[in-house]
């Protein structure tokens, strides 16, 4: 199931063309808001040790992922500021899920 996920996660971002418009930072955005849900959600669910730490292992996950995505997509075209700008609002998305997950988490007292 995790290769799965991961394969998604992996295809769902080669498939994405990246330009330095408002739609595709969107998309970065949105991405980074999903991918840090979906793993805080998967870890929460199927691996009740981290139950208290998914959130901040979703936006661990996600930072890591878009790093590697960003560092391969400059090594291919050598572009460091749209590269940098992507993994910028990448990360603003994943903090404001990891964010909103902590909220939610905590009005439940799950932390």
């Amino acid at each position: 199931m995790y290769k799965n996920i991961f394969l998604f996660l992996v295809l769902i971002s080669q498939v994405a063309s990246a330009s330095n418009g408002i739609k595709s930072e969107l998309s970065h955005f949105a991405g980074g808001l999903v991918m840090t849900a979906l793993v805080a959600f998967v870890v929460f669910k199927y691996f009740p040790k981290y139950k208290a730490k998914s959130v901040l292992i979703g936006f661990a996950v996600s930072m890591i992922f878009v790093f590697v995505d960003q560092s391969i997509d400059y090594i291919k075209d050598g572009k460091f500021l749209d590269q940098l700008l992507d993994f910028t609002v990448h990360a603003v998305g994943s903090a404001i899920s990891a964010y909103i997950g902590y909220r939610i988490m905590k009005r439940q007292d799950y932390i």
